[in-house]
Protein backbone atom coordinates (compact mmCIF):
# COMPACT_ATOMS: atom_id res chain seq x y z
CA UNK A 1 0.00 0.00 0.00
CA UNK A 2 2.81 2.35 1.18
CA UNK A 3 4.66 2.04 -2.34
CA UNK A 4 0.93 2.99 -4.04
CA UNK A 5 0.71 5.87 -2.28
CA UNK A 6 4.73 7.14 -3.21
CA UNK A 7 3.67 6.31 -6.92
CA UNK A 8 0.80 8.07 -6.99
CA UNK A 9 2.14 10.88 -4.91
CA UNK A 10 5.02 11.21 -7.26
CA UNK A 11 2.96 11.09 -10.06
CA UNK A 12 0.23 13.23 -9.54
CA UNK A 13 1.89 15.68 -7.10
CA UNK A 14 5.75 15.76 -7.00
CA UNK A 15 6.77 14.84 -10.37
CA UNK A 16 3.70 17.69 -11.99
CA UNK A 17 5.21 19.22 -14.79
CA UNK A 18 5.57 23.31 -14.78
CA UNK A 19 2.28 24.88 -15.87
CA UNK A 20 2.52 26.57 -19.33
CA UNK A 21 3.92 30.32 -18.81
CA UNK A 22 5.97 29.38 -15.85
CA UNK A 23 9.33 31.85 -16.17
CA UNK A 24 12.29 29.22 -15.23
CA UNK A 25 15.20 31.21 -14.99
CA UNK A 26 15.37 33.07 -18.56
CA UNK A 27 13.13 30.33 -20.45
CA UNK A 28 9.13 30.80 -20.50
CA UNK A 29 7.88 27.41 -20.84
CA UNK A 30 5.96 27.23 -23.85
CA UNK A 31 4.44 23.80 -23.64
CA UNK A 32 5.41 20.29 -22.52
CA UNK A 33 7.50 17.78 -25.34
CA UNK A 34 6.91 14.82 -22.94
CA UNK A 35 7.68 13.02 -19.79
CA UNK A 36 9.68 9.81 -19.61
CA UNK A 37 11.00 7.32 -16.91
CA UNK A 38 13.58 9.93 -15.95
CA UNK A 39 12.80 13.40 -16.74
CA UNK A 40 10.63 15.95 -18.06
CA UNK A 41 11.40 17.64 -21.31
CA UNK A 42 9.67 21.02 -22.47
CA UNK A 43 9.72 23.76 -25.02
CA UNK A 44 11.05 27.11 -23.94
CA UNK A 45 11.47 30.78 -25.29
CA UNK A 46 14.58 32.45 -23.92
CA UNK A 47 13.77 35.55 -23.15
CA UNK A 48 17.04 37.38 -23.58
CA UNK A 49 17.14 35.71 -27.59
CA UNK A 50 13.14 35.19 -27.98
CA UNK A 51 14.88 31.84 -29.40
CA UNK A 52 12.58 28.12 -28.60
CA UNK A 53 14.34 25.96 -26.83
CA UNK A 54 14.02 22.31 -25.63
CA UNK A 55 14.55 22.20 -20.99
CA UNK A 56 14.94 18.96 -19.90
CA UNK A 57 14.37 18.58 -15.90
CA UNK A 58 15.39 15.86 -13.56
CA UNK A 59 12.10 14.70 -12.00
CA UNK A 60 11.83 15.66 -8.49
CA UNK A 61 11.22 12.48 -6.96
CA UNK A 62 15.16 11.48 -8.80
CA UNK A 63 16.74 14.26 -7.46
CA UNK A 64 18.99 12.23 -5.32
CA UNK A 65 18.75 8.83 -7.59
CA UNK A 66 21.85 7.48 -9.35
CA UNK A 67 18.92 7.96 -12.46
CA UNK A 68 18.39 11.91 -11.25
CA UNK A 69 21.23 14.55 -11.60
CA UNK A 70 24.05 12.19 -12.62
CA UNK A 71 22.28 10.71 -15.45
CA UNK A 72 21.45 14.31 -16.75
CA UNK A 73 25.07 15.38 -15.81
CA UNK A 74 26.19 12.30 -17.70
CA UNK A 75 23.84 13.78 -20.56
CA UNK A 76 25.24 17.24 -20.50
CA UNK A 77 28.98 15.94 -21.22
CA UNK A 78 27.71 13.91 -24.22
CA UNK A 79 26.19 16.66 -25.43
CA UNK A 80 29.24 18.70 -25.50
CA UNK A 81 31.35 16.48 -27.14
CA UNK A 82 28.74 17.42 -30.44
CA UNK A 83 29.64 19.52 -32.64
CA UNK A 84 27.00 18.63 -35.54
CA UNK A 85 24.22 20.61 -37.27
CA UNK A 86 21.70 17.64 -37.28
CA UNK A 87 22.03 16.74 -33.89
CA UNK A 88 21.28 19.09 -30.54
CA UNK A 89 23.92 21.97 -29.17
CA UNK A 90 23.95 22.29 -25.63
CA UNK A 91 23.15 25.64 -24.03
CA UNK A 92 23.39 25.23 -20.25
CA UNK A 93 22.69 23.09 -17.04
CA UNK A 94 21.37 25.08 -14.25
CA UNK A 95 19.34 24.75 -10.99
CA UNK A 96 15.92 26.58 -10.14
CA UNK A 97 13.81 26.02 -7.34
CA UNK A 98 15.98 22.80 -6.41
CA UNK A 99 14.70 21.41 -9.48
CA UNK A 100 17.88 20.76 -12.04
CA UNK A 101 17.76 21.91 -15.83
CA UNK A 102 19.45 21.29 -18.77
CA UNK A 103 19.08 23.79 -21.93
CA UNK A 104 19.69 22.34 -25.44
CA UNK A 105 18.74 24.05 -29.30
CA UNK A 106 15.47 22.92 -30.28
CA UNK A 107 15.09 21.11 -34.12
CA UNK A 108 11.61 21.73 -35.61
CA UNK A 109 10.21 19.22 -37.51
CA UNK A 110 8.07 16.16 -37.18
CA UNK A 111 9.71 12.76 -36.36
CA UNK A 112 9.72 9.84 -38.75
CA UNK A 113 7.65 8.07 -36.29
CA UNK A 114 4.80 10.91 -36.97
CA UNK A 115 5.83 10.99 -40.94
CA UNK A 116 5.49 7.19 -40.93
CA UNK A 117 1.85 6.67 -39.13
CA UNK A 118 0.13 10.19 -39.49
CA UNK A 119 1.16 10.86 -43.16
CA UNK A 120 1.23 7.28 -43.78
CA UNK A 121 4.27 7.66 -46.04
CA UNK A 122 5.38 5.24 -48.09
CA UNK A 123 9.36 4.07 -48.84
CA UNK A 124 10.20 1.55 -51.40
CA UNK A 125 13.91 -0.32 -50.80
CA UNK A 126 15.46 2.52 -53.03
CA UNK A 127 14.25 5.36 -51.25
CA UNK A 128 14.51 3.51 -48.22
CA UNK A 129 17.89 2.56 -48.33
CA UNK A 130 18.90 6.29 -49.19
CA UNK A 131 17.41 7.38 -45.91
CA UNK A 132 18.99 4.92 -44.17
CA UNK A 133 22.46 5.83 -45.04
CA UNK A 134 21.76 9.36 -44.06
CA UNK A 135 20.60 8.46 -40.57
CA UNK A 136 23.58 5.97 -40.41
CA UNK A 137 25.88 8.61 -41.27
CA UNK A 138 24.89 10.37 -38.36
CA UNK A 139 25.47 6.93 -36.62
CA UNK A 140 28.65 6.94 -37.79
CA UNK A 141 29.81 10.18 -36.93
CA UNK A 142 28.89 9.76 -33.02
CA UNK A 143 31.08 6.59 -33.14
CA UNK A 144 34.08 8.17 -34.18
CA UNK A 145 33.69 10.33 -31.24
CA UNK A 146 33.27 7.68 -29.02
CA UNK A 147 29.80 7.94 -28.43
CA UNK A 148 27.49 4.56 -28.40
CA UNK A 149 23.72 6.45 -29.16
CA UNK A 150 21.42 3.12 -28.20
CA UNK A 151 18.35 4.56 -28.73
CA UNK A 152 18.45 4.97 -32.42
CA UNK A 153 14.50 4.55 -33.24
CA UNK A 154 11.82 6.57 -35.61
CA UNK A 155 10.47 8.94 -32.75
CA UNK A 156 14.00 10.08 -32.30
CA UNK A 157 14.83 11.14 -35.74
CA UNK A 158 13.59 14.72 -37.06
CA UNK A 159 12.30 14.99 -40.70
CA UNK A 160 13.26 18.87 -41.55
CA UNK A 161 13.28 20.05 -45.51
CA UNK A 162 14.48 16.14 -46.50
CA UNK A 163 17.27 16.06 -43.87
CA UNK A 164 17.41 13.44 -41.34
CA UNK A 165 18.16 15.22 -37.30
CA UNK A 166 19.46 12.85 -34.60
CA UNK A 167 17.63 13.73 -30.83
CA UNK A 168 17.38 12.09 -27.50
CA UNK A 169 21.06 11.69 -26.05
CA UNK A 170 19.54 10.52 -22.71
CA UNK A 171 20.92 6.54 -23.28
CA UNK A 172 24.04 7.82 -25.23
CA UNK A 173 27.04 6.67 -23.44
CA UNK A 174 30.86 6.95 -24.31
CA UNK A 175 32.55 4.30 -25.32
CA UNK A 176 34.38 1.94 -22.88
CA UNK A 177 31.54 3.28 -19.56
CA UNK A 178 29.36 0.67 -18.13
CA UNK A 179 26.04 0.50 -19.58
CA UNK A 180 23.90 1.08 -16.76
CA UNK A 181 24.10 4.03 -13.76
CA UNK A 182 23.29 1.93 -10.89
CA UNK A 183 25.35 -1.58 -12.13
CA UNK A 184 27.65 -3.23 -14.72
CA UNK A 185 26.19 -6.35 -14.30
CA UNK A 186 23.01 -6.87 -16.94
CA UNK A 187 22.51 -10.61 -16.46
CA UNK A 188 19.30 -9.85 -15.44
CA UNK A 189 17.97 -8.19 -18.53
CA UNK A 190 16.47 -10.29 -21.80
CA UNK A 191 19.05 -11.21 -24.50
CA UNK A 192 17.55 -8.28 -26.91
CA UNK A 193 17.85 -5.58 -23.87
CA UNK A 194 21.31 -6.53 -23.23
CA UNK A 195 22.03 -5.98 -26.81
CA UNK A 196 20.69 -2.88 -27.34
CA UNK A 197 22.30 -1.69 -23.86
CA UNK A 198 25.75 -2.62 -25.35
CA UNK A 199 27.92 0.36 -25.25
CA UNK A 200 29.74 -0.78 -28.66
CA UNK A 201 28.75 -0.58 -32.06
CA UNK A 202 26.96 -3.12 -31.90
CA UNK A 203 23.90 -1.74 -29.94
CA UNK A 204 23.58 0.61 -32.63
CA UNK A 205 23.89 -1.46 -35.76
CA UNK A 206 21.14 -3.74 -34.46
CA UNK A 207 18.75 -0.99 -33.67
CA UNK A 208 19.65 0.14 -37.35
CA UNK A 209 18.27 -2.90 -38.56
CA UNK A 210 14.89 -2.26 -37.31
CA UNK A 211 15.11 1.39 -38.38
CA UNK A 212 15.71 -0.57 -41.48
CA UNK A 213 12.47 -2.89 -41.27
CA UNK A 214 10.07 -0.07 -40.21
CA UNK A 215 11.45 1.94 -43.30
CA UNK A 216 10.14 -1.30 -45.45
CA UNK A 217 7.10 -1.93 -43.70
CA UNK A 218 5.32 1.44 -44.89
CA UNK A 219 4.50 -0.06 -48.13
CA UNK A 220 3.12 -3.42 -46.57
CA UNK A 221 -0.75 -4.46 -46.00
CA UNK A 222 -0.73 -7.71 -43.66
CA UNK A 223 -3.45 -9.95 -45.23
CA UNK A 224 -6.58 -10.47 -43.93
CA UNK A 225 -7.44 -13.25 -41.15
CA UNK A 226 -4.01 -14.23 -41.36
CA UNK A 227 -1.72 -14.62 -38.48
CA UNK A 228 1.85 -12.64 -38.36
CA UNK A 229 5.13 -13.80 -39.89
CA UNK A 230 8.44 -13.41 -39.73
CA UNK A 231 9.83 -10.01 -41.78
CA UNK A 232 11.69 -12.52 -44.25
CA UNK A 233 8.07 -14.09 -44.91
CA UNK A 234 6.38 -10.56 -44.94
CA UNK A 235 8.52 -8.93 -46.97
CA UNK A 236 9.56 -9.00 -50.47
CA UNK A 237 12.95 -7.92 -50.15
CA UNK A 238 16.00 -8.43 -52.57
CA UNK A 239 18.98 -10.20 -51.32
CA UNK A 240 21.54 -7.29 -50.70
CA UNK A 241 18.93 -5.87 -48.62
CA UNK A 242 17.60 -8.89 -46.80
CA UNK A 243 21.44 -9.51 -45.85
CA UNK A 244 22.17 -6.32 -44.49
CA UNK A 245 18.82 -6.58 -42.08
CA UNK A 246 20.31 -10.13 -41.05
CA UNK A 247 23.56 -9.12 -40.46
CA UNK A 248 22.27 -5.94 -38.64
CA UNK A 249 19.92 -7.73 -36.34
CA UNK A 250 22.87 -10.75 -35.45
CA UNK A 251 20.91 -13.37 -37.39
CA UNK A 252 24.11 -13.46 -39.79
CA UNK A 253 27.43 -12.51 -38.92
CA UNK A 254 27.27 -8.54 -37.63
CA UNK A 255 29.05 -5.88 -38.87
CA UNK A 256 32.74 -5.18 -37.46
CA UNK A 257 31.42 -1.39 -37.68
CA UNK A 258 29.19 1.45 -38.87
CA UNK A 259 30.92 1.96 -41.68
CA UNK A 260 31.57 -1.56 -42.95
CA UNK A 261 27.59 -1.41 -43.48
CA UNK A 262 27.77 1.71 -45.28
CA UNK A 263 30.06 0.73 -47.82
CA UNK A 264 27.79 -2.00 -48.31
CA UNK A 265 24.85 0.10 -48.53
CA UNK A 266 26.17 2.82 -51.05
CA UNK A 267 27.18 0.00 -53.56
CA UNK A 268 23.24 -1.43 -52.99
CA UNK A 269 22.24 2.30 -53.39
CA UNK A 270 24.65 3.08 -56.69
CA UNK A 271 24.11 -0.69 -58.15
CA UNK A 272 19.72 0.57 -58.21
CA UNK A 273 20.61 4.26 -59.40
CA UNK A 274 22.49 2.46 -62.31
CA UNK A 275 19.90 -0.24 -62.94
CA UNK A 276 17.01 2.98 -62.36
CA UNK A 277 19.05 4.91 -65.68
CA UNK A 278 19.41 2.15 -67.92
CA UNK A 279 15.62 1.45 -68.39
CA UNK A 280 14.19 3.26 -71.21
CA UNK A 281 11.99 5.57 -70.40
CA UNK A 282 8.37 5.18 -72.06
Amino acid sequence: MWKRLVAWWNETVRDKPYPIGTRIGKYTVDRVLGMGSYGIAYLACDEVTSELIVLKQVKPSLRHSPKGEAMQAYEQRILQALCHPQMPRFMERFHFRGDSFLAMSYIEGPTLEELLFDEQAVLGEYEAARFMLRVGELVSYLHKQGIIHRDVRIPNVIWQKGTPYLIDFGLARFYGDSPTYIADDMSSYPEEKQLKRRVEPASDLYALGHFFLFLLYTGYTPPENQPERSWEEELTLQPEVSSMIRRLLHIDQGYADVDEWLHELKAFIRNQKMKKSSIPSS
